[in-house]
């Protein structure tokens, strides 16, 4: 059957960050359940339309959380063959640089750097490759992007804080295109909770 964007999303999430830690606070459900009687995200996007769906992943350095969930999704289409019909990228929020947004371009602390070699092994483990390059939100991903999907609070806080900062245009589409990664899960009351950050948790956190 045809994943379902909370599917897609979910397992990002599991994969990105401390998926014990989630599944065993009771906040999520089995995986398989969100492959079941879900409205298909993809069949939305693609029907009828010609222009590809762009989705871009956040997190803080854009070095553990965000490239996974960018890897995951990719997979994810080319196995339902539909990559054709998406745009699939990650950034940070600086990765901890207070002022990161208020140069033009950003920055950002991991700018140019591969993913964390952790996620990288515990990525390649589940059978994805992580390919993206750390860089930071800009103007041009609040203007060009269709999802802007952040892995908790504090992302989302910085993406408005930025927008906010470059202008009122770029503060309004900020508002109208940004969610959290676990708004898309089944069950609402995980709604607004955070993909954990692994970076400063050791091995067992990946």
């Amino acid at each position: 059957p045809m994943v379902t964007l909370r599917a897609v999303l979910l397992l990002s999430a599991l994969m990105a960050s401390n998926a014990r830690t989630i599944i065993r606070n009771g906040r999520a459900r089995p995986f398989a359940k969100f492959l079941r009687n879900r409205p298909s995200f993809i069949a939305r996007a693609t029907a009828g339309q010609e222009n590809r769906q762009k989705v871009l992943f956040v997190c803080l350095g854009n070095i553990c959380r965000s490239p996974t969930a960018e890897a995951v999704f990719k997979k994810v289409v080319e196995d339902n063959g539909v990559a054709d019909k998406f745009d699939i990228d990650s950034c940070g929020t600086g990765g901890g640089l207070p002022s990161w947004y208020l140069s033009d371009p950003p920055q950002a602390y991991h700018e140019g750097e591969d993913a964390d070699p952790r996620m990288t092994r515990a990525a390649s483990g589940r059978g994805i490759k992580l390919t993206s390059i750390s860089r930071p939100l800009t103007k041009a991903d609040l203007e060009l992007q269709d999802h802007i999907i952040v892995m908790d609070q504090s992302n989302l806080a910085e993406v408005k804080r930025a927008a906010s900062h470059w202008g009122d245009e770029y503060a309004k589409l900020a508002e109208e295109k940004t969610t959290m990664m676990m708004d898309y899960h089944s069950d609402a009351a995980t709604k607004g909770s955070p993909v954990p950050d692994p970076y400063y948790g050791g091995e067992a956190g990946f």
